[in-house]
């Protein structure tokens, strides 16, 4: 869960380390959870704040919903939506399936979405702040797409 990720990030000193190796430059990929600590803040169970390498917020899905009969956590599989070209698309198409398992998702972070998924609410799939990038599904599970995902980004390292 977010709180205890965020509190051994700061109890150790790694969130420090992020941050400043985000500032030198540094390529960062969050997946999953890890997505979500890049964020400012999160309200997973309270109200925390994240890493703010990323500007937006971390949300209930459930919250957001719709059609209320949608099941949460989020789990299964997916298509991509393209919203702004980036590196990290290089070997995958558009409409491609990839494989999600969360409750929370990121939201008010506008410019930073390179990739979303419907899931009766846009659910950022890929973000992006200058060399600082986030992946709320899983590509070690999303097969073939996945591996291009990890392969573009491995490029760009």
């Amino acid at each position: 869960a977010f709180r205890e990720a965020i509190n051994s990030l700061n109890k150790t000193g790694q969130n420090k380390v992020i941050k400043e190796e985000a500032q030198y430059g540094k390529k960062i990929l969050g997946i999953c959870l890890g997505m979500q600590l890049l964020f400012d803040r999160s309200y997973e169970y309270g109200n925390y704040d994240g890493l703010g390498l990323i500007n937006g917020d971390i949300v209930s899905i459930k919250e957001d919903l719709k059609d209320k009969k949608l099941k949460v956590p989020h789990m299964g599989w997916n298509s991509l939506e393209f919203l702004n070209e980036d590196k990290i698309l290089k070997y995958i198409n558009e409409g491609e399936y990839v494989y999600y398992v969360h409750s929370y998702y990121a939201k008010n972070c506008g410019d930073s979405v390179i990739a979303c998924s419907d899931y009766n609410v846009k659910i950022p799939g890929i973000v992006k702040n200058n060399n600082i990038y986030g992946i709320q599904f899983h590509p070690e599970k999303s097969g073939k797409t996945g591996l291009n995902i990890l392969k573009a980004f491995g490029e760009m390292i």
